[in-house]
């Protein structure tokens, strides 16, 4: 069998789909059945309003070769179980109005299909071992287990009664129904993308991803570590069912994360770099055996309420940390400038340098303020150190170790202050990341605790200034009126005082503010002024952020 990628971008209908001998089957590991209400309704109402020579395109359909006349379905089992619940639906109907030939017709078109050497009769579709069975029961007959208690088997039952319902309500009208099917099945159409093994199938879900059509990446990845615990097909249910809820655990810590980002993270916290595009291809390459394979499940599982954790410092998980307060507070700091590099660095510090875990997360946020956020610096030589350093911890290096790794890419004293002297912060969509900075630099320079998100901003040159205002700063003047210099951290209720006042009136306001927004010295507010306070500010800067 050929590992080249095969893209069919001819769109297949349904018929083609399930009408040609060949057997589909979702993977034993993949995801449940998931489609409520709403989405059977959309669907239901599409299908309705299809008009004569009229189509409804539905998506991709990701096919695995898997042997002769076989395919594993990577992609679109949700679409094909709802499509295939439909016709057993009305199957079910066909028969209770007397209509057994109509109904065999649809059975041997989309259901089952007949081995031409031994006669037997096996579904066209398989499903994953939480739904299979009671999916086997619905084409033999039977009525869903009432003792099935899982919510994947209630919502495949809910579909199965709501396209049956859906059927009773054409009454006795046995061609509407059949028509309905027909007409559905000829005018649904897919893309089908046949591909030969797991890594070009994960090729395919990032370039899918790329385009913007969001398939389930993880799920791949999930089938493949399953897959090698259960090597010879007969690992026993309850290992099963343990490593299932391991799964269901990493997705509960994670909560709206996606698992990929989460294991990317992991791995590049204890391996060398690397992409989420050839993030497969690592996994595959290095776990291979059963025992890696779970070993790796294990740690996963163990880990991933961490990993959520350091995407959200007002997490459960450091509420009886000793430092909770500064590690709150540099993790929310990390998040407000959505700084991601350092998560894997941070991720293994904890795992194994868990002492000294806040003393490393203050010099990454450190770094990050000077490197990052006021610097603006390019990531990919960042990336390159804190992967050294993920490794070093890995092998268990010293605290000293890692403060010289972080200092080889530090900017200095003198760049710092430079730049920041010269940063701009746009407050037009959000001030939270001026807030934060002014906030910061109010509590060093009076040594007292600010929340800043019970103050807001004054720009001292307004953002909409008058005539008046505009003399003072001459035909430059927008690109002053968002410099830190230009800002002031005060109360709603001083910000709405100061409004359009003069420069003098605001200046006996802001006096009585916080100590960084006095203006005193300053006899008339211009492009000179604004630039000359960002220079003491960025004194301030640059001995608040230091790595002594």
């Amino acid at each position: 069998m050929s590992n080249k990628l095969k893209l069919n971008t001819k769109d297949e209908s349904l018929k083609e789909i399930l009408s040609n001998g060949k057997l589909y089957f979702v993977p034993k590991f993949q995801r449940d059945y998931s489609w409520e209400n709403e989405h059977l309704e959309i669907l239901w109402e599409d299908m309705n309003g299809l008009e004569a020579n009229d189509y409804h395109y539905m998506g991709y359909l990701v096919l695995q070769e898997e042997g002769r006349n076989t395919f594993k379905i990577i992609d679109g089992q949700q679409r094909l179980t709802t499509f295939s619940l439909m016709v057993l639906a009305a199957i079910k109907r066909l028969r209770e109005i007397q209509e057994d030939e109509r109904a065999q017709v649809l059975y041997h078109s989309y259901i089952g299909t007949k081995n031409i050497e031994t006669l037997e009769l096996k579904n066209k579709l398989i499903l994953n071992r939480s739904n299979d069975y009671y999916y086997r029961e619905t084409v033999d007959g039977r009525d869903f287990s009432s003792r099935a208690k899982k919510r994947t088997v209630q919502l495949m039952k809910g579909a199965f009664e709501y396209f049956y319902q859906k059927f009773k309500e054409f009454k006795q009208d046995f061609l509407k129904i059949s028509s309905l099917i027909e007409k559905v099945s000829s005018d649904l159409l897919f893309t089908t993308i046949y591909i030969g093994d797991d890594l070009s199938a994960y090729k395919v879900f990032e370039t899918l991803n790329a385009r913007g059509v969001q398939l389930s990446s993880a799920d791949l990845l999930k089938n493949y570590l399953f897959a090698c615990v259960d090597t010879e097909g007969d690992i026993p249910d309850t290992v099963l069912t343990d490593l299932e809820e391991r799964w269901d655990k990493i997705g509960s810590d994670l909560r709206e994360k996606r698992y990929t980002d989460y294991i990317l993270t992991e791995w590049n916290s204890r391996n060398r770099f690397t992409r989420h595009k050839e993030l497969f291809k690592e996994i595959r390459n290095s776990i291979k055996g059963k025992q890696q394979a779970n070993n790796y499940l294990i740690y996963l599982s163990e880990h991933s309420e961490l990993y959520s954790a350091l995407n959200d410092g007002d997490n459960e998980f450091w509420k009886d940390n000793p430092n909770c307060t500064s590690i709150k507070q540099d993790l929310n700091c990390l998040k407000l400038f959505n700084i991601k590099q350092p998560i894997s660095l941070l991720f293994i510090s904890y795992i194994k340098q868990k002492d000294n875990f806040s003393k490393i997360l203050r010099w990454i946020t450190i770094f990050s303020i000077r490197y990052n956020v006021i610097g603006r610096e390019h990531a990919v030589e960042q990336e390159s150190v804190y992967n050294k350093m993920c490794l070093k911890i890995e092998g268990g290096c010293t605290l000293v170790d890692i403060k010289n790794t972080i200092m080889t890419l530090y900017p200095n004293d003198d760049t710092f202050k430079n730049n920041f002297a010269n940063k701009t912060i746009p407050t037009l969509q959000s001030n939270k990341k001026a807030r934060y900075l002014l906030a910061r630099l109010a509590e060093h320079n009076s040594r007292e605790s600010i929340n800043e998100t019970l103050l807001t901003i004054e720009h001292i040159l307004p953002l909409n200034p008058s005539p008046q205002w505009i003399n003072s700063f001459g035909d430059n003047w927008e690109s002053f009126k968002h410099k830190l210099g230009n800002m002031a951290l005060v109360t709603p209720q001083e910000n709405k005082d100061l409004g359009q006042k003069s420069f003098e009136d605001k200046k006996s306001i802001l006096h009585d503010t916080y100590s960084i927004n006095n203006v005193d010295d300053y006899i008339e507010w211009s492009s000179q002024a604004v630039e000359s306070r960002q220079a003491h500010l960025a004194k301030i800067a640059t001995d608040l952020w230091k790595i002594s």
